[in-house]
């Protein structure tokens, strides 16, 4: 409308002008050299009149076969486009519904229309490859998609995978890795990383790695501190081996994480203990026995005692003063008691335990009293018969394939990590066990 407007007040102004010239005559000269021209005003406004409009032809003709020629050629090119996306379609539908002839019949189509877009070319090429199970053609597909801003993504997600599947978990991690840089919130991307270091046991890419998730929100605190904590727990049984400083900061920065786990005390005082100090060792076992006594830890505390030969009476009386009424400081008090031959502590502090339904660990304690006290075999036989059937304490559960274990590990025996949980107790045969 604007235009419009424009175009008629100049058209209404080119009138006015050439009205007025025609209606007053007047003579034009012009002197060229040494010749003079003269002009009558009406011949040489009818003259301009005619340049304009061949002027005015000549643009109009140029612009409308300039566009008309540039129309041609983006109307093909659009309906290249168009058939190329069309088979590109084709084909991955024919890969949905499993009819990989097609899917290959597609594809070829399909590049035959859309060579300069590499991308989609390069896409439908890994899924053809996959059908075909053409894997170093998929590898090398998925090679040239990493050079690309488009596509890097695809590429090292699918180098990650072949990489797995061939069971090379280092370079498995390093795509895995470039991946989780590009692009962290990918659906279970830090899980599968986590898995793979599982495998290398290259702990210290499992710290670097959750503290990137944590940074970008991919995992809650919760996580964070679990996670980072097995990683320091699992170099800190490593150093355990060849360095006993490095193991006690490791294995202190897990606790620190995930206080009170009774896995991370066990190692922290197996360090202690191996560093021969005796005197933190008793204070250590007194502070975590006081903060939160347990089946479990009673099981570790156990072990370390009788490992270091610090088994007295009096110890054990120094470790429950605090809760000597629990269940689990009975217990204790109750296994150092039958290790030192003092029958009446232990019968004394086991005749409120034994109820109707016995542990299998208290059926094995009065199977050892009768036997050690009274040397009544039958009595004694009578309780190991019944332990049989007995509940078990201090049993792990892998949460994913239910498969019970002792000891924890930051892996089930089952391969899965972090996936035991305490059971107890539990009702669970010996022979499973």
């Amino acid at each position: 409308m604007y235009r419009l407007l424009i175009f008629v007040i100049q058209l209404i102004l080119l009138l006015t002008i050439l009205t007025f010239i025609f209606s007053n005559p007047f003579i034009i000269s012009l002197d060229i050299g040494n010749y003079k021209y003269s002009f009558v005003s009406n011949i040489f406004a009818g003259v301009f009149l005619v340049f304009l409009f061949l002027f005015y032809l000549l643009i109009y003709v140029f612009f409308r076969s300039r566009f008309s020629v540039k129309k041609y050629f983006l109307n093909n090119k659009y309906k290249k486009l168009e058939r190329g996306y069309f088979h590109f379609v084709e084909a991955m539908i024919a890969i949905a519904n499993k009819d990989n002839r097609n899917a290959i019949k597609s594809h070829k189509k399909m590049n035959s229309y859309l060579k300069n877009d590499p991308s989609l070319s390069l896409l439908l090429k890994s899924e053809v490859y996959k059908i075909e199970r053409k894997y170093d053609e998929l590898s090398q597909v998925y090679e040239t998609m990493i050079k690309s801003k488009k596509t890097e993504s695809l590429g090292y997600r699918g180098l990650m995978e072949h990489n797995l599947k061939n069971q090379d978990y280092h370079h498995a991690f390093l795509y895995g890795e470039k991946l989780f840089n590009l692009n962290p919130s990918i659906e279970k991307l830090y899980e599968t990383l986590i898995n793979i270091i599982a495998k290398t046991k290259n702990w210290n890419q499992l710290i670097t790695i959750t503290d990137k998730a944590y940074a970008k929100k991919i995992i809650d605190k919760d996580i964070f501190q679990e996670n980072k904590a097995i990683g320091f727990y699992e170099i800190a049984k490593i150093k355990l081996e060849s360095n006993l400083n490095d193991a006690n900061k490791n294995i202190t920065k897990a606790l620190d994480l995930k206080k009170n786990f009774p896995p991370f005390i066990k190692l922290h005082l197996e360090v202690v203990s191996s560093l021969n100090n005796i005197s933190k060792l008793k204070k250590l076992i007194k502070k975590y026995w006081y903060t939160n006594p347990n089946s479990l830890l009673r099981s570790i505390i156990t072990q370390i005692i009788i490992k270091n030969k610090i088994d007295d009476l009096v110890f054990i009386n120094q470790i429950i003063k605090s809760n000597s009424d629990f269940e689990e400081s009975k217990k204790l008090l109750i296994f150092f008691a039958i290790q030192n031959k003092n029958w009446n502590i232990a019968r004394e502090n086991i005749t409120g335990l034994i109820g109707a339904n016995p542990t299998r660990e208290i059926c094995l304690f009065m199977s050892d009293i009768e036997l050690g006290e009274n040397n009544d075999k039958q009595k004694s036989d009578s309780w190991l018969l019944r332990s049989e059937n007995s509940l078990v304490e201090n049993v792990w559960i892998c949460e994913i394939t239910n498969q019970s274990q002792y000891e924890w590990n930051s892996l089930s025996d089952s391969g899965y990590f972090n996936s035991l949980v305490l059971s107890n107790p539990k009702m669970i045969s010996k022979n499973i066990i």
